[in-house]
């Protein structure tokens, strides 16, 4: 009975966790549970999804496909990522709320 009561209550926060993303942080081409987005969509109008960079995700993909056949050293992928993520802050930056004090 309590491993029933378990389940239950990790799927539904899963997918509270999984509604409350598609309604603050929902990509282009990310998995949306059906569950998750009808309760998203009960609390008004959702979002359009925002696009995730693909060109920076193919390279991140392809790099770590490198690192892992072993076509790339850890060095590299390491100055690989670094630059993904250098652009990725180019495209997009971080914006940090401003302090409540």
């Amino acid at each position: 009975m309590f491993v029933v009561l378990f389940v239950t209550v990790a799927y539904a926060v899963l997918i509270a966790l999984h509604a409350w993303m598609i309604r603050h942080h929902r990509l282009e081409g990310a998995y949306e549970p059906r569950a998750a987005r009808w309760l998203a969509a009960r609390f008004g109008p959702l979002p359009p999804p925002r696009s995730a960079g693909p060109v920076l995700a193919r390279r991140e993909a392809k790099a770590f496909d490198r690192l892992l056949t072993g076509d790339l050293d850890p060095a590299e992928y390491r100055a690989l990522m670094a630059a993904v993520a250098a652009q990725d802050a180019v495209e997009r930056p971080l914006k940090v709320p401003d302090p409540l004090l």
